[in-house]
């Protein structure tokens, strides 16, 4: 993983356009330095350059960035093919040599020193041209299955410390096992921020933070595709049933508050359902072998030309696919048939995918439409006049 620290790299963009075919005058004028002058006693004096030519803010830089970037990408796929480099042996029917976000690069080689030395004549050559350079502190090399001998000499080749699985990843945590519980503990930090704000804007009413549970809360904050644990989700309901009643005694439980209003509910998420909703969005994306570079990566590591329907995942596979594979067999069981549980998920579909709300509307618990709902969520009603009445028509009232 590597850090890159900021740069000149003006003087790379404009050739760059120029041989892309979209040379611009405007991405010209933003990449180049500026020139400054400073107003002494009512004169001007001196005039001497800016130094970066990206300018972090700037509304292009982003985009100057990235075709920066795109030069960086050209120049390595052109170096791999060298018959010394190897790719990592997950990475090799794909081709897939590195992962860009921002100024974050992720570099996969298999774990001989040669692979490694082209992957760092690719970095070198990359500054010379742009003045992008590697932040060596903030750098890391990961390793599996290399001698000591050799770990120490990519470490000297590279100049990076090694790392240690797990490790977050825009604020995601990596690992080449199961997560433990403490390393959710970034989710769960984000919830109780969440609540500290609330708490701070001092409702009249507690339960009129229900609504922002409800629209700001726990649900939001899920990230797709990571499988939370039920300590996990046990440790979220107890914060937000904290900070709903104040108190340590729940007139109502947790479960029948996360229902919508028509069933007699708050209408606030369902923490497991709505996971369970987002990781059926990755598995329909598998199954639809969309075009990203997780589903192609899926298809062609895992299942490997076989459905996604028949595969069954082995003891050593990630902790994601197996979680995956049980939705699947969740959602054959439930509609009979591998045939009507791909029909009924085309039914959760629009043009751009699986949606989830329509995922989450299936997984969710449900209880019977209450009559009464029409008569007390009314928008000129207070929100905690409407709390009252929702306590008193459960028979939840304290007096």
């Amino acid at each position: 993983m590597v850090q890159q620290s900021r740069g000149n790299g003006f003087h790379l963009v404009v050739p760059l356009t120029s041989t892309l075919g979209r040379h611009s005058t405007r991405s010209h004028g933003r990449s180049s330095p500026e020139y400054f002058t400073v107003a002494l006693n009512g004169s001007l004096h001196g005039l001497f350059p800016g130094k970066k030519g990206l300018r972090q803010g700037d509304p292009m830089s982003p985009a100057l960035f990235l075709l920066c970037m795109e030069y960086f990408s050209r120049l390595i796929k052109r170096s791999t093919t060298n018959s010394d480099f190897n790719f990592h042996p997950k990475c090799e029917k794909l081709k897939i040599t590195h992962l860009l976000f921002a100024d974050d690069l992720m570099l996969f080689s298999r774990g001989d020193l040669p692979s490694i030395r082209i992957l760092m004549e690719c970095l070198q050559e990359f500054r010379d041209v742009s003045g992008l350079a590697v932040n060596n502190a903030k750098s890391n090399i990961f390793t599996a299955g290399i001698q000591n001998d050799t770990l120490d000499e990519a470490l000297a080749m590279t100049e990076f410390a090694r790392g240690h699985m797990p490790v977050r990843y825009l604020g995601i945590p990596l690992a080449a096992q199961r997560l433990s519980i403490t390393y959710y503990s970034p989710l769960v930090d984000q919830i109780v921020g969440c609540i500290r704000k609330w708490t701070a804007k001092s409702y009249p009413h507690r339960p009129a933070g229900a609504y922002s549970l409800r629209y700001s809360g726990s649900g939001m904050l899920l990230a797709p595709g990571l499988p939370l644990p039920m300590a996990v989700i046990d440790k979220i309901h107890r914060l937000c049933r904290a900070f709903l009643w104040n108190s340590k005694r729940a007139p109502v439980a947790w479960e029948d508050i996360c229902h919508p209003k028509e069933e007699g509910g708050l209408g606030i998420r369902h923490i497991q359902s709505w996971n369970v909703a987002l990781l059926a969005r990755v598995l329909w994306n598998i199954h639809c072998k969309a075009d990203t570079l997780w589903a192609k990566w899926v298809n062609e590591v895992y299942l490997r030309g076989a459905s996604l329907w028949d595969w069954q995942p082995k003891k050593g596979d990630s902790p994601l696919l197996r979680r995956l594979a049980g939705i699947r067999d969740r959602i054959i069981t439930d509609f009979g048939s591998t045939h009507a549980a791909i029909w009924h998920m085309t039914e959760w579909t629009d043009s751009k995918g699986l949606v989830t709300s329509k995922a989450y509307e299936y997984f969710r618990p449900k209880l019977p439409r209450q009559p009464w709902k029409a008569s007390i969520w009314k928008a000129f009603i207070p929100p905690k006049y409407s709390f009252i009445l929702w306590l008193g028509l459960r028979e939840r009232m304290a007096t």
